[in-house]
């Protein structure tokens, strides 16, 4: 056998060993998480209805008892509200909670219940966990394709193991099946370019536009980080005409969910809208006596006159009234701003934690719990060492995202798309809770994305990451831009272009 069909052989072994490992990785903390499934008590609510899906979780509810086999997560009792009147009443039931929040997830929660009745919090909790499992064990995949491949192992550490995240998938709440949805959005962009498809009507095309209008059903305002994420993608690959033509029908299948949403609250209600919060969660960000997270006094917040009309109307007067308020008061505005940009990116527990993280699992059983209800554990946790420590955490944490951002963009290719993507949904999660409120719980959506370019940062600082050489770039050529750039290039470099 030649040398050179041995060296390929090997590799091709490696290679299949590598793909190996990286996926046990996330599928023993399912397993984990599936042990924890099991062993999770919780009120029969089911049998102790007889049968009756709609008395059983109105008794759960009505009782304040806790589920089998998943966890409440911060606003877990209203899904679970929702839930109830849509099994009561159905699609176009006017219970509140489905018209004050986005009835996504209740809604994709409604056919579990009738499917696996008294095992529905069981299905649940496994097929988020499943979900996140297939998110991270695709992403890793892909990534070892590419020049950061040895820094593959570290995010599919992270993403299987940070507690935090990983823990919330057993948790009655959207949050973890939206990050385990960009994971999987992420995982079809790269595997799109490295195929080399270009078609509208790819697998991966169809994938990520499926896996955002999930996103977007269950939070709808997700629906910028959509768009700016096709859009990097069109403008990557297709010429401008077409970009526009690919933006246009992604985004189009994207905005089913919302729409459906619009539909049932105009059949219900009468009005035309998503939901009826956005108002109430900015001005609770907003005022001049407000910290700019939910700690503020009732007093401090922006004080709007009542509006007339329906619940989607009174909800838009109140957004005119805030943003009113910011354009009004813009130095105020700043400082908030600051606040809850810091809120944001806060530690989960401590002196400097801001948010309504109190359920997250690991914030349950965190280490320093039991230490803080002692005098002097609380005096050294909320002391000035405790906020040091804090703030050493949110510094590092940052410097090591941006690290990551810096390092993908300097490689080129299809590191800097990715990059670009990765960066782009960390920040614009980052703007949507500076204009409504500052809260870390809203870091989790994008906290997959953030976890990806730590582990990247990280190993590059401490390990000196650099490309993999026996990876071949994957070039990536921004056609749309070709016109932009032959007219910079002859403004520059042409003698002969007339002025």
């Amino acid at each position: 056998m030649p040398k050179s069909q041995k060296i390929s052989k090997r590799e091709a072994i490696l290679s299949r060993k590598l793909r190996r490992n990286l996926f046990l990785i996330p599928l023993s903390a399912f397993v984990i998480k599936l042990f924890i499934i099991v062993n999770i008590q919780g009120f029969p609510w089911y049998e102790a209805s007889g049968g009756d899906l709609s008395s059983g979780l109105k008794l759960l509810l009505d009782s304040n008892y806790v589920p089998p086999n998943a966890w409440y997560g911060a606003d877990g009792e209203n899904y679970i509200q929702a839930l109830y009147g849509l099994a009561n009443e159905g699609f176009f039931s006017d219970e509140g909670k489905l018209s004050y929040w986005p009835a996504g997830y209740p809604l994709l929660m409604w056919p579990l219940l009738i499917f696996f009745k008294g095992q529905f919090f069981a299905v649940l909790a496994i097929l988020q966990s499943a979900l996140y499992l297939f998110g991270a064990a695709w992403l890793v995949d892909e990534l070892r394709k590419t020049r950061v491949a040895k820094a593959s192992y570290l995010v599919a550490i992270f993403l299987a193991f940070n507690p935090t995240l990983a823990l919330n998938t057993i948790s009655i709440g959207y949050e973890l099946p939206v990050v385990a949805l960009s994971l999987i959005s992420l995982a079809a962009f790269l595997q799109f370019i490295y195929v080399g498809n270009s078609s509208f009507f790819s697998p991966n095309v169809l994938v990520a536009s499926i896996a955002f209008t999930l996103a977007t059903f269950m939070q709808p305002r997700l629906i910028i980080l959509a768009i700016t994420f096709f859009l990097i993608w069109a403008l990557a690959i297709y010429r401008a005409k077409v970009a526009a033509l690919f933006l246009v029908i992604s985004i189009g299948l994207v905005s089913i969910a919302p729409l459906l949403m619009v539909y049932r609250n105009q059949q219900v209600h009468g009005y035309t809208a998503i939901s009826t919060n956005l108002g109430v969660t900015m001005r609770l960000g907003a005022g001049p006596g407000t910290s700019g997270g939910y700690s503020s006094r009732p007093a401090g917040i922006v004080q709007c006159p009542s509006a007339e009309g329906d619940a989607a109307a009174q909800d838009a007067a109140m957004v005119r009234c805030v943003v009113n308020w910011y354009l009004d008061n813009p130095a105020t505005a700043l400082k908030l701003f600051w606040n809850k940009a810091r809120f944001f990116w806060s530690p989960w527990f401590g002196p400097e934690a801001n948010g309504t993280m109190a359920r997250n699992p690991w914030t349950q059983n965190h280490p320093l719990k039991s230490t803080v209800r002692t005098e002097s554990g609380f005096n050294l946790i909320y002391s000035g060492f405790g906020k040091f420590v804090s703030w050493l955490w949110m510094i590092v944490g940052l410097v090591l995202l941006l690290i990551g951002i810096a390092f993908l963009w300097r490689l080129g290719g299809l590191e800097r798309s990715l990059a670009l993507l990765a960066g782009s949904a960390f920040m614009l999660s980052l703007v949507i809770s500076m204009l409504t409120i500052g809260d870390h719980r809203f870091r989790i959506p994008s906290m997959g994305i953030s976890l990806l370019l730590q582990a990247i940062g990280l190993q590059t600082l401490l390990l000196r990451l650099r490309s993999d050489q026996s990876t071949t770039s994957t070039l990536v050529s921004w056609p749309a831009f070709e016109g932009a750039k032959k007219k910079l290039t002859l403004s520059f470099f042409d003698p002969c272009q007339k002025p």
